[in-house]
């Protein structure tokens, strides 16, 4: 016999005789875990898809499913319609066509959202119709309150979806306001009420007069203020509670409440005025941002046409709105500061003191949500803001002292930057505290990770203009994306010009290219944690034992630093990648690593427009440099190298004069083989801009010496190429020969004294390439040889032809009679055909 279990699936909670058709139920055998259905252990719940007939149901079979729809819904069989319903909602979701609905099966869908019982198929009903919406046969503007209040969130989501002109918002508005009005009317409806206003208020805000306005704002004050402070009768019990002994609230650690209720008031079971105060508080910030903030501007901005009564009343909805909020959250703060003496109350108590760590994580959200309503109340009215600022600073100093919460740290930052000017207070101490400590103890934690990422997007201006902070802490910052790759690159691609800066755009780079580093290093500190914090676990991965060794440590301080400034690089940062090669190919790394070419294609994007000529010549060596030094995850190398040797061609191209300034950096890369071996690709690039730069053309100190000097280094380093492909060891591509032959080539055409031993040099690879194997790789190079040395004959023709003016390529020399381009041609085609 199986025995029978609850189990909860998608918020739905079933039994096993209760589960939809479309679930399997998977039981295992306890001793040999195979499948069976003979045992009484449930080990998991698998859903099947969705038939694929759906997505192809003809207009002929979906009118039949209208029809049985019609005859279902009259029945008693509350499975049966769930079941059909929802293959219903799949056959209008799941396909590209435009299903047609009678009006007949809207009214009855409609009928049984209005009047039917409360459960999932209301929902189910009103997931239809919004899917169908809008459409203008759907009408819901008759009802004076829904017979069925459980049912009033489906039935306004259903209305608001129809929108303004379908859903008869401008009738219903009125409604909504005297439901939420009237005194004694039902809880669950002027909630919901409330909430619809607020989104009218957001997405139709002419709708909305100033009359409204102060009805609703005024209700939500009364609302606020005057909840009862004692606990509501247990609802389920049949004994009635003695009236002369009230049980009244409590506070968050416990103490009775001897003020009035708010959201941090603790009831084992609430009263209706307690839920529309905790309601009302809930969406206070919404409706003062849309209802007073958005339409006060705009009332504003139209003033010569603006109603002079619509001016009054909105002036007088929030002075009314505005005193009872400030009292509101002041209270708040209060009651969050009891949280401060739990080490008392443990005392006191014992070890399980009355605070817990859900109340804890409820202060934190009200503690949040208060100073945000509170910025809000300081735009409205700057009056304000010097008496409510001394109660920020008294919750700054408490969460510097513990930096635990965050989020509500975020939040005092985000009041500081909006009104630290009106008081004249430097709020520097509370930048260093959230974008230095507390990111980098919380940069794992979603909520805190979310809310800093998103105040730095939202005051990207402020914070670039008036304050040094994304230029000093962008370490600490980017370890948030390092930490979650794939849910912060858009908004790290609009952080990340702001990051760059003269001084630090190389340390930028750097960190760019360390970006798959600083994600395994930070994995490995993560699980390094886990080791130390419980005893008896181990980890055999190298990167967390070189973690735990402090001959190790410098190198992880200088991956996971806080600031910039502490160097653009290290020595020896390839023994780091060593230490984390470990993790090379965790997922968390290898996502990073694909999201690093898009940020460093901006970085460079950047630089372009906004660098100067100094930068550059610091650029250059770093991007030489780094183009041998990457982390070893899964075809970064490949996808970061194209983006270097793409961004290198176009720094030259803005400035080819690089080429004199940087001349020992080039010469030495270029001169050594070890750059060549699994970078072939960047090496020919730099090779190119060799070749097509170092021209007088583009630089008056492009001196003879200067060409001699490259030439040299270019010769050394082709002779040892041949020599490799003679003992055939490790062989360069042909392409890689083929561009080499050709920079020398162009050199020779630039200062004629090297016309000799270049032709030397190409003679002898000619030669040797006739020697090795006669396939078609070589016979190319041959080919091409031989084309070189041709042309070099001619010094004159191999002037015009290899070393062209910086212009020809804007000229119309087709048409220029004066130039000699058709006897060029005609000497090119001999030359070729020697």
């Amino acid at each position: 016999m199986i025995t029978r279990h609850k189990y909860t699936i998608t918020t739905k909670v079933y039994r096993d005789w209760e589960l939809p058709q479309n679930v399997k139920i998977v039981y295992k055998c306890v001793k040999c875990r195979n499948d069976t259905q003979n045992n009484t252990e449930r080990v998991g719940i698998k859903w099947e898809a969705p038939p694929c007939s759906l997505r192809s149901v003809t207009e002929a079979e979906f009118k039949s499913s209208c029809d049985r729809l019609i005859d279902l819904l009259k029945s008693t069989d509350r499975i049966a319609i769930t079941n059909f319903l929802r293959n219903f909602f799949l056959s209008i979701n799941c396909t590209k066509k435009q299903r047609n609905l009678s009006k007949q099966v809207l009214n009855v869908l409609q009928h049984v959202l209005l009047e039917g019982p409360p459960g999932i198929i209301p929902l189910q009903c009103a997931a239809i119709l919004q899917e169908y919406g809008p459409t203008p046969e759907l009408i819901l503007d008759t009802f004076n309150s829904p017979s069925k209040t459980k049912n009033t969130a489906f039935i306004f989501s259903v209305i608001l979806n129809q929108g303004r002109i379908f859903g008869q918002l401008g009738k219903l508005t009125t409604q909504f306001v005297r439901w939420v009005s009237t005194v004694g009317f039902e809880c669950v409806i002027q909630t919901r009420a409330l909430g619809v206003l607020i989104v009218i208020a957001s997405l139709h805000s002419d709708l909305l007069s100033g009359e409204q306005i102060y009805v609703v704002s005024s209700q939500i004050a009364d609302w606020l203020s005057e909840a009862s402070i004692d606990q509501a009768p247990n609802p389920y019990s049949r004994r009635s509670r003695r009236l002369d002994q009230p049980i009244p609230v409590t506070e968050i650690d416990g103490a009775a409440c001897q003020d009035f209720f708010t959201i941090l008031s603790l009831s084992q079971y609430y009263s209706d005025d307690q839920l529309l105060n905790i309601w009302s508080f809930s969406g206070l910030k919404a409706w003062l941002i849309e209802a007073h903030l958005k339409i006060s501007n705009a009332v504003l901005s139209n003033s010569p046409r603006a109603r002079q009564e619509t001016r009054t009343f909105l002036s007088k909805s929030k002075l009314a709105l505005i005193e009872r909020t400030c009292e509101y959250c002041l209270r708040i703060m209060d009651q969050s500061e009891r949280t401060a003496n739990r080490n008392h109350w443990q005392s006191s108590y014992g070890d399980s003191g009355p605070v817990k760590v859900h109340d804890q994580e409820l202060v934190e959200a009200c503690l949040v949500e208060a100073i945000s309503i509170l910025d809000v109340v300081c735009k409205l009215d700057s009056s304000l803001i010097p008496k409510l600022f001394p109660a920020l600073k008294r919750v700054y100093s408490r969460m510097s002292e513990d930096i635990g919460q965050s989020r509500v740290l975020c939040t005092i930052v985000q009041f500081y930057l909006n009104h630290c000017d009106a008081v004249v207070y430097d709020p520097q101490a509370a930048f260093d505290l959230l974008f230095g400590k507390a990111v980098s103890m919380h940069y794992y934690d979603h909520a805190v990770a979310f809310d800093i990422v998103l105040l730095c997007r939202d005051n990207m201006k402020r914070l670039c203009y008036k304050t040094n902070i994304l230029e000093k802490y962008f370490p600490n910052l980017l370890k948030i994306l390092a930490w979650n790759p794939r849910t912060y690159l858009p908004e790290f691609f609009d952080l990340l010009p702001s990051f760059m800066s003269t001084s630090t755009s190389l340390e930028v780079l750097h960190i760019l290219l360390d970006l798959p580093c600083l994600s395994a290093a930070l994995e490995a500190s993560h699980l390094a944690a886990k080791v130390a914090s419980d005893p008896e676990a181990e980890s055999r991965l190298a990167c967390v034992q070189a973690f735990q060794n402090p001959d190790h440590r410098p190198w992880f301080n200088f991956i996971l630093r806080q600031q910039s400034g502490q160097g653009d690089t290290i020595n020896r940062l390839e023994f780091l990648h060593q230490l984390l090669e470990d993790l090379k190919h965790h997922p968390r790394v290898n996502i990073c690593s694909q999201g690093v070419p898009v940020l460093l294609r901006l970085y460079f994007e950047t630089i372009l427009e906004q660098g100067d000529y100094a930068l550059f010549c610091k650029l250059v060596p770093v991007i030489m440099e780094r183009s041998a030094l990457l982390y070893n995850t899964h075809s970064y190398h490949k996808e970061v190298r194209n983006v270097l040797q793409t961004s290198l061609l176009n720094i030259f191209k803005q400035s080819p004069s690089l080429v004199v300034d940087c001349k020992t950096e080039l010469m030495e890369f270029v001169a050594s083989l070890r750059y060549i071996s699994g970078k072939e690709d960047f090496f020919s690039h730099v090779v190119w801009v060799i070749g097509e730069y170092v021209s007088i053309g583009y630089d008056r100190r492009n001196t003879a010496d200067i060409i001699t000097k490259y030439y040299e280094s270019l010769e050394t380093l082709l002779y040892e190429v041949c020599f490799q492909a003679a003992s055939h060891d490790d062989q360069c591509s042909p392409r890689l020969v083929t561009v080499m032959m050709s920079t020398v080539a162009k050199l020779a055409s630039r200062c004629q004294d090297l016309i000799p031993r270049v032709l030397l040099c190409l003679t002898k690879i000619s030669q040797q390439h006739k020697i090795i194997v006669d396939d078609v790789e070589n016979k190319i190079l041959v080919s091409r040889a031989n084309e070189l040395i041709n042309l070099l004959k001619l010094p004159n023709v191999a002037s015009s032809i290899l070393s062209p003016t910086p212009g020809i390529e804007n000229g119309r020399w087709h048409s220029d009679g004066n130039v000699s381009i058709p006897i060029l041609i005609k000497t090119i085609k001999e030359v070729v055909q020697v």
